[in-house]
């Protein structure tokens, strides 16, 4: 994906762009999913487990269903290459690898819906 966008915008991606991109495939993998352009079912698909995006990061993302924040595995990369790729196997989530990072739901304020 990052080649081909470099390919096309003659540069390299930068968060933002990667940012923008996960948002337009999420809405439009949830629109495709729940068969509507309807905004409750689409983002009631976004942020049910049954939507896994697909973002290049070496597993799939989701959406929490409580916040709506995006849960990705973080890159760890050294200059030239990546080093490591969190969550680190031994501080894993009892519900889902990537919550380990950041306020978990009972810790959290934000109850957005």
């Amino acid at each position: 994906m990052q080649n081909r966008f470099q390919r096309y915008a003659k540069r390299f991606m930068w968060p933002v762009d990667y940012q923008a991109w996960i948002a337009v495939r999420a809405i439009g993998e949830g629109a495709t999913r729940a068969h509507s352009a309807d905004y409750a079912p689409v983002n009631a698909l976004i942020r049910s487990k049954d939507l896994d995006l697909a973002a290049f990061k070496g597993q799939k993302v989701t959406f929490r269903p409580w916040d709506g924040q995006l849960r990705q595995p973080i890159i760890i990369a050294g200059p030239d290459l990546p080093v490591s790729v969190s969550p680190q196997e031994g501080f894993l989530h009892r519900g889902a690898e990537v919550d380990t990072l950041g306020v978990d739901e009972p810790e959290s304020k934000c109850k957005f819906k």
